[in-house]
């Protein structure tokens, strides 16, 4: 049964007069399951005691951000060695709530520095520029050649 529906069940249980209980007894004994519990009835008719009658939802959301993402972004970019903890007992929130505003603007943690997650033009370049460097000196010095087994009779 949809929530909509309990709930006008539950005025009209209300403007009948029945207490909490009753309510809940008429409604569960009508479709065979528990339809309400004696919590939610009770919180709908403190609801309606006040002189609220809107069945509809309070909109929640969630709640109002305590950390500018800006200032914590030049916070890491002024000292990217800091650890998450130190950061959050400077902004005084949550470890966590630190970890997911560094995510949003792409920061993680390797090698105890905060670095950009995606790898930018020149960084790119410059691991590309690193790469042949070790193949080429395996070419003119093998690297396995040199390698020596514990195991091997020939050692003695």
């Amino acid at each position: 049964m949809e929530i909509s529906k309990i709930r006008v069940l539950m005025k009209y249980e209300f403007h009948r007069g029945a207490t909490t209980r009753q309510a809940v007894a008429n409604n569960n004994s009508v479709f065979g399951i528990q339809v309400a519990t004696k919590a939610t009835v009770a919180r709908w008719f403190k609801k309606f005691c006040s002189g609220v009658f809107d069945l509809s939802n309070e909109p929640q959301g969630r709640p109002k951000t305590q950390v500018d993402n800006d200032v914590l972004k030049a916070t890491v970019d002024a000292n990217s060695i800091q650890s998450a903890r130190e950061l959050s007992l400077m902004f005084s929130v949550s470890k966590q709530t630190i970890l997911t505003h560094l995510a949003q603007f792409g920061k993680v943690k390797n090698l105890d520095k905060w670095i950009p997650h995606e790898l930018t033009d020149a960084q790119k370049e410059r691991r590309l520029d690193a790469c042949p460097s070790p193949l080429s000196r395996n070419k003119v010095e093998p690297f396995l050649n040199q390698i020596v087994m514990c195991d091997e009779k020939w050692i003695i």
